[in-house]
């Protein structure tokens, strides 16, 4: 299991930097141009991708978060885009580093919009949270379109393998 959730945090780091690398070359007001999606906004749709990296490798650790860490970011694009590839690269190393029986272990954590505790699998967890990721991702491509940022990038996963090969 160990090797697979490896691979999904590598895909996810890879078709995140693929967006970061488009948007890099993408105006600034494009990028904060507000359309319909379940973030306003490029800008805030990756805000949310960097949010939900830090929050879950957080949990993973042992430890609640009670703010998003994006909650008082006044940053540019471009620090938004190095937050989310410095998460997204921790997420790669946090599993390269933990033996395969960890990710059976059951952790208990908080939320930050519900009250309560939950207590999940590692290994759920972990595809909860690269499923949400490329959900996300894929808004992002329907504002592409949208936003006539072209040409969308190609964050098929089969494009990654065929790319290592």
């Amino acid at each position: 299991m160990k090797k697979h959730l490896l691979e999904y945090a590598q895909y996810n780091l890879w078709a995140n930097e693929l967006f970061i690398n488009h948007f890099r070359n993408t105006a600034d007001a494009l990028i904060e141009t507000e359309v319909v999606s379940s973030f306003p906004s490029i800008r805030k749709t990756m805000m949310h991708l960097w949010d939900v990296e830090v929050l879950w490798l957080a949990r993973l650790n042992g430890i609640s978060p009670t703010e998003f860490p994006s909650k008082n970011f006044n940053g540019s694009n471009a620090e938004v885009y190095d937050n989310l590839l410095a998460a997204s690269q921790a997420f790669v190393a946090f599993i390269e580093d933990k033996p395969a029986p960890f990710f059976r272990d059951k952790i208990t954590y908080r939320l930050i919009v519900a009250s309560g505790e939950f207590t999940q699998t590692v290994t759920h967890i972990l595809l909860h949270f690269f499923n949400h990721q490329t959900m996300h991702r894929g808004q992002l491509i329907t504002m592409c379109r949208q936003l006539n940022i072209l040409p969308i990038p190609n964050i098929n996963m089969l494009t990654m393998f065929t790319n290592l090969k």
